[in-house]
């Protein structure tokens, strides 16, 4: 006697069970309103009247109504917690929409999740004189399980939020902070970031996560070494003058005359450096590694300057990019998350500088990390600089893809008829 394979719940199945669900939408209408309802009834359809926490992702075509495009969202699906932002391009399931209008929405039901929404305002972002008035502020505890963000890029200074946010854990390992700089705009005041019912166009707002929720973040730089490590023994400020005792210039000209053509040629394109993140490794690899670009050369006095702070007695590793190697970075990445159990969701932030501007193709990222990640629900927008972790810190960094994603460690016995 043969019997049917047991049914696996859908959806909306799960919704009503009260068990963990996950919707992703993206709309091209060039009309905001009608976007918004297309992406609210969408939306609806799998997590039914309430969710845990939406994000919303509008393209600059729509910062004029996207206010009122997120009050549409609310209204149909009543999330606890809100996060929204404008942004020169958005992407949501198996497309990046460049240049072009579109609204981008995830919504997650999450039996189990806490959230804990903050925002501060331009200037002074954060009141980080205290650490116990910072933490109430930003409810970082040591139950958080990641900190999601948005920031307007002309009025937070993001590197000065992150080590304050990064000083506040007591923990081995510290809370994940993930997110990207606002993109919409060109100038100050244009930017458009949303939480819950407030809106602001400057400063960050940010959601702390905890509870019945695991969360990973794949950051992907793109970036492939080449020669050697080598030891900072002179520098200053944002400048390398002598790297293992010669000048820094000298060691590179070096470097550059052992490469292959190919690799020479991608050197002309851009120069960057991996700074090591943990010195005490007997080797480095792949995202052992924080990538900056050199930003300029004095070859007079053999120094080179790096778009970032170093100290001497750093150890850092030139770095060519490419389609190729930007490709491959985040296809080993992606190995090492399908060990786990797949996602229910997922938020990209990635650079405007990757998409069609980089790759061969369009829609790469979106179809590459589906394609080995499952259908998952996904959402995000091209950021003007992307935050997510290496290593025991995070970082804002550029020309990368920071892939959070979702899984719900809720334990429940409702059944799944």
């Amino acid at each position: 006697m043969s019997s049917s394979p047991p049914e696996i719940p859908d959806a909306e199945t799960k919704a009503a069970a009260g068990q963990p669900c996950a919707a992703g939408a993206i709309s091209q209408h060039f009309d905001t309103r009608t976007a918004a309802t297309e992406l609210a009834e969408s939306i609806h359809g799998v997590v039914g009247d309430t969710c845990d926490l939406m994000f919303v992702f509008g393209s600059f075509h729509h910062r004029a109504a996207f206010e009122i495009a997120v009050q549409t969202l609310r209204q149909t699906v009543h999330p606890t917690t809100t996060i929204g932002v404008t942004a020169e391009s958005v992407l949501g399931g198996d497309l990046e929409c460049e240049g072009l209008a579109a609204l981008s929405v995830l919504a997650l039901r999450l039996p189990g999740l806490n959230t804990r929404v903050w925002s501060a305002g331009p200037g002074v972002p954060l009141r980080a004189a205290d650490h116990e008035e910072l933490r109430d502020q930003t409810h970082l505890n040591d139950d958080a399980k990641g900190v999601i963000v948005v920031a307007d890029p002309f009025t937070t200074p993001i590197n000065d939020v992150l080590r304050a946010l990064s000083s506040l854990s007591t923990r081995d390992q510290p809370v994940p902070i993930m997110g990207g700089l606002a993109s919409g705009a060109s100038q100050p005041g244009h930017n458009m970031l949303i939480m819950d019912d407030h809106v602001q166009t400057a400063g960050i707002v940010g959601v702390t996560l905890s509870g019945d929720v695991e969360i990973s973040c794949v950051v992907s730089q793109g970036c492939r070494p080449i020669g050697e490590p080598h030891v900072i023994t002179r520098g200053d400020g944002n400048t390398v003058f002598e790297l293992s005792g010669r000048p820094a210039t000298e060691v590179l000209r070096e470097e550059a005359n052992e490469l292959n053509d190919h690799d020479k040629a991608l050197l002309g394109r851009g120069l960057f450096v991996g700074t090591v993140i943990n010195e005490h490794k007997a080797h480095f690899g792949r995202g052992d590694f924080l990538i900056r670009a050199v930003t300029g050369m004095d070859n007079d006095a053999g120094s080179l300057v790096v778009g970032d702070r170093i100290r001497t007695g750093q150890t850092i590793q030139f770095h060519v990019r490419d389609a190729d190697t930007a490709d491959e970075d985040l296809q080993l990445l992606l190995d090492l998350e399908q060990l786990n159990d797949p996602p229910l969701a997922a938020l990209l932030f990635t650079c405007n500088s990757r998409g069609s501007r980089l790759f061969h193709d369009e829609h790469h990222d979106v179809r590459l990390i589906r394609s080995r990640l499952g259908d998952v629900p996904l959402a995000g927008f091209f950021a003007g600089g992307e935050v997510g972790p290496v290593g025991q810190e995070s970082f804002l960094h550029g020309h990368t893809a920071c892939l959070v994603l979702f899984r719900s460690t809720h334990k429940t016995n409702a059944p799944l008829d």
